[in-house]
């Protein structure tokens, strides 16, 4: 059996593309090579009627959870850090997702704007 996604049900997510994480040193893929196949995933997507949903967390208003106290990191971030990074390739007409936590399912925000789309699959 094919697995055949409906772009009209369907939501590409794209979480934490923003500058304060794609600055960290990862592996087993860079933050480059990340941002770079997300995009290309992004504009495919488009291409073919989907919805590409970025989210991002405000990393100045970041609740401090103790289970997340070990990924914190201390001192002031910079000014874009929150900021999607250019090479993200956000669109007027994708959607923007702001969290204010480490986890991106468990917020109401992000189920609410991906479920008003009428999207079955994320």
């Amino acid at each position: 059996m094919d697995f055949v996604l409906d772009a009209k049900t369907t939501a590409l997510v794209l979480i934490d593309l923003e500058h304060a994480i794609v600055a960290m040193n990862v592996a087993p893929y860079t933050s480059a090579e990340v941002v770079s196949r997300s995009a290309k995933l992004a504009d495919a997507f488009r291409k073919k009627g989907g919805t590409v949903v970025y989210v991002h967390v405000l990393v100045t208003e970041t609740a401090r959870l103790a289970v997340d106290e070990p990924l914190m990191r201390t001192g002031t971030p910079p000014p874009n850090a929150s900021d999607l990074v250019p090479e993200a390739g956000v669109q007027a007409r994708d959607l923007i997702v702001t969290k204010r936590q480490l986890g991106a399912f468990t917020e109401r925000i992000l189920n609410s704007s991906c479920g008003a789309g009428g999207f079955g699959r994320l």
